[in-house]
């Protein structure tokens, strides 16, 4: 703990500028208004369900905060390089369309056909985030491979060599607290587990099988699920964007993964800027995403289980 803790210091000292990260602020606070007055991704995005026009309001959505703060980077004068650089628009397509890809993919169809309502209603689910194998790290390997001319940041942080898990899973311990208390708030109550809309307990009665069965199928489709999500916003954004951004492609990559949180309560998408700036900053450093992974998983998974004890209160 102590050693992520001077990491964060280290980084302020490099890279913070109250003009530049109140600018970040303001902007953040503006399309955070916008968008839960307007619930812009429901209502606006997802009646796209199904067709590609979904995954080019995708690519638009997360791109549009990142650029928009790359856009501030140039006008504080941090970092303009970026704007004449064709490797910094080559993987802005790649990074987008990629996640334009897995949040709209439904390649898996196929698999379903044949099925009754019930099962297509439950297996949907853990089969979209199972398919990100194919949607996120297929492509991203891929480029690494064949286009990555840095080739220190080994498969965007994917590696396992020499990584310690030990301070992550005490940060996860301290954060557990945290989450604990505000499992209270009713907003994250409405919210979690997101396994009870699911019709797992459907699919369990239509196999005849524990509903324990429904739980562990759901649950593990969305723990591998936040690998992907790490690979892209702590490993592709953050490492891949690095050798043009610097360290500034963590404030970048933060405004992105908010976006991703819209649609969710206020209050976890609000914490999700001070976690992903504390997770990209890792990445940043270790050039690892699997601290990432460890407490993303083990966050979602405490949230869900505070979901299943605070339904039974």
């Amino acid at each position: 703990m102590k050693a992520i803790i001077i990491l964060i210091k280290q980084y302020q000292q490099q890279y913070f500028d109250w003009k530049l990260y109140l600018s970040i602020l303001v902007f953040l606070m503006i399309t955070t208004t916008i968008n839960f007055y307007l619930d812009f991704e429901d209502n606006y995005i997802d009646p796209y369900d199904g067709t590609w026009w979904k995954g080019l309001w995708m690519f638009l959505f997360h791109a549009f905060p990142f650029l928009t703060i790359c856009g501030l980077l140039y006008i504080t004068g941090k970092n303009r390089q970026w704007l004449h650089s064709r490797e910094f628009w080559l993987k802005v397509l790649v990074a987008f369309g990629v996640l334009g890809l897995f949040r709209s993919f439904q390649g898996y169809g196929f698999l379903l056909e044949g099925m009754d309502g019930v099962d297509v209603n439950f297996l949907t689910r853990p089969l979209h985030r199972i398919s990100g194998l194919l949607t996120v790290v297929f492509p991203i390997t891929l480029f690494y491979l064949y286009w990555e001319k840095d080739k220190s940041i080994r498969y965007y942080g994917l590696t396992l060599s020499q990584f310690d898990p030990k301070p992550y899973l005490t940060l996860l311990a301290i954060v557990a607290v945290f989450i604990s208390i505000g499992s209270f708030e009713a907003g994250l109550q409405r919210f979690y587990p997101f396994y009870k809309g699911s019709g797992g307990d459907a699919f369990a009665q239509h196999h005849q099988v524990s509903e324990l069965v429904s739980v562990f199928i759901y649950e593990l489709g969305y723990g591998i699920n936040f690998i992907y999500v790490e690979y892209i916003f702590r490993g592709f954004l953050v490492l891949a964007f690095a050798r043009i951004l610097g360290g500034y492609a963590v404030l970048a990559m933060v405004g992105a993964y908010m976006f991703l949180h819209y649609g969710k309560p206020l209050a976890e998408a609000i914490s999700s800027v001070f976690g992903a700036y504390i997770l990209g900053i890792i990445s940043l450093h270790t050039r690892k995403i699997w601290g990432g992974v460890i407490i993303h998983v083990g966050v979602a998974w405490l949230m869900e289980l505070l979901g299943y004890l605070q339904a039974r209160l």
